[in-house]
């Protein structure tokens, strides 16, 4: 049974006969149109753009780590640059070159009168067609990421797909497709905007790092270390406000919603000590990994900076310098706009976190 179709089902067994279950079904029709349309238009792309083939994608950087960790921060920080290849949330929609030919001048038309947002940023991120978004949400289009769990009514149901979150340990033909088609994506926008440079942000492929190393060999990786306590609260206050934004939260019972969060929970520590074991065992080599911690973000962001600049090859335009050092400016004085509830909010306690992520506490304070 395909994962859209299950999407369905547990809108159903959620929601019963209603408005939900048929925007549910509405999406879910209109995410099928939009996929047949999708596999169109990038069979086109060979027609009319057959250069994109030609494209390498050489030297390619993945930002993982667990969401909230300060990924997005250094994904769009790093877009400002002329070199590198960044996706808005529209070339993320419509990956096809052929399709975005028909589809910019509505993007324009949308982004001229400031109605092109799609998530509010009282939610804790912002997402609008015209602004950069992660090349994670790419997978969408197979169907193949845990996005697909958290932001549908997949993520109450009883059982939890685990198969959406272990992605090396997929078959070989599954989680290699899903990755060669990220690769298509990869050249089309390399062609599209003349930008050599690679920089993903791709927190959820934690899982699927081997895979990627397979289908890019020289791929490097920027991972984002921030403490579970500071992530865990930040990140389920996001989950629940984009689903109270698209579903309501209202329409689920105390006990699908304690749900939700433990299967986030327990996806959260997967995450995290995947990626230990897979460095501590040695199984990807280490000069491929730049670790970066979050607080250093806020005390030393041009120390980073240079860091990513030594680590993934790139030459910094005097404006991106100018802007980092700005952006470092004021960085002391940042204040989130949202709401971050605490994690006993979502029936997790601190000593559960404690206990459950000791081999990431190891040595640091909390």
């Amino acid at each position: 049974m395909s994962i859209g179709t299950q999407i369905v089902i547990e809108s159903w067994r959620n929601f019963g006969f209603g408005i939900s279950f048929l925007r549910a079904c509405l999406i879910f029709v209109l995410f099928r149109i939009g996929s047949m349309l999708n596999l169109l238009f990038l069979g086109l792309d060979h027609i009319f753009f057959p250069g994109f083939r030609r494209v390498e994608v050489e030297n390619p950087i993945f930002i993982i780590g667990h969401p909230r960790s300060g990924t997005s921060f250094v994904h769009q920080l790093l877009s400002e640059s002329h070199q590198i290849a960044a996706f808005k949330a529209w070339h993320i929609f419509f990956p096809a070159l052929t399709s975005r030919v028909f589809v910019r001048p509505l993007v324009r038309f949308l982004s001229k009168r400031g109605l092109d947002e799609l998530i509010p940023s009282a939610t804790g991120h912002r997402v609008a067609l015209d602004s950069v978004e992660e090349e994670e949400l790419l997978f969408f289009h197979k169907l193949d990421t845990q996005f697909a769990i958290i932001t549908t009514p997949l993520g109450f149901a009883e059982v939890d797909h685990r198969e959406l979150r272990f992605h090396d340990l997929q078959s070989q033909t599954k989680r290699t497709k899903s990755v060669r088609f990220l690769k298509g994506c990869f050249q089309r926008h390399i062609y599209y905007t003349g930008r050599k440079q690679i920089f993903a942000q791709t927190h959820f492929s934690t899982h699927r790092i081997k895979t990627l190393l397979e289908v890019f060999p020289d791929a490097r990786f920027i991972y984002m270390d921030r403490s579970p306590f500071e992530t865990l609260p930040s990140y389920f206050s996001l989950n629940h406000g984009v689903v109270d934004q698209v579903w309501g939260m209202g329409n689920f019972e105390a006990e699908q919603i304690s749900r939700y969060f433990r299967n986030r929970y327990q996806a959260s520590i997967e995450l995290c000590r995947y990626f230990h074991d897979v460095v501590e065992n040695e199984e990807i080599d280490r000069k491929k990994i730049l670790k970066i911690q979050y607080d250093s973000l806020r005390n030393d962001l041009v120390g980073v900076f240079e860091n990513i600049v030594s680590f993934g090859g790139l030459e910094p335009s005097g404006e991106l310098r100018a802007l980092v050092q700005n952006r470092a400016a004021r960085q002391p004085h940042y204040r989130r706009v949202h709401e971050v509830r605490p994690i006993e909010h979502f029936g997790i306690g601190e000593d559960e976190v404690a206990r459950d992520f000791a081999f990431l506490l190891e040595g640091r304070s909390t």
